[in-house]
């Protein structure tokens, strides 16, 4: 993700804790629009922020700034419940566990730090 979509100055509240814990998803489920519901510090992954999970293996970000709606484009598959996203190059690529809670809450966990994901409406 380009650093200068992220808010340097954005505070999160502490960790909390999962009310729904999840199970691992799979690419049937992350298809769709996901908008940003909260993300524990030190994540600092701007409000706002929406990720469109295509069928084609496309996955689209869309990300605000102060300049209008940062667009990202790459490519992904979940694998035994882990989100991996690259460019379409091949580099950057990016490894998270991902688990979706009964509340249709879709959950990554950056080595420990997690943003929490809603269907967006």
């Amino acid at each position: 993700m380009n650093r200068d979509a992220i808010d340097h100055h954005h505070t999160t509240p502490p960790p909390m804790s999962d009310p729904t814990p999840g199970v691992p998803a799979t690419d049937a489920q992350l298809l769709g629009v996901w908008q940003l519901l909260r993300c524990e510090a030190p994540l600092e992954i701007q409000p706002g922020t929406r990720m469109q999970f295509d069928a084609d293996g496309q996955l689209h970000y869309a990300i605000p700034t102060a300049d209008g709606l940062l667009r990202v484009t790459l490519r992904w598959q979940v694998r035994d419940g882990v989100l991996r996203t690259w460019h379409e190059d091949g580099s950057n690529p990016v490894a998270v566990p991902a688990t979706l809670g009964q509340a249709e809450i879709l959950s990554f966990n950056f080595d420990g730090r997690r943003a929490f994901f809603v269907r967006a409406t």
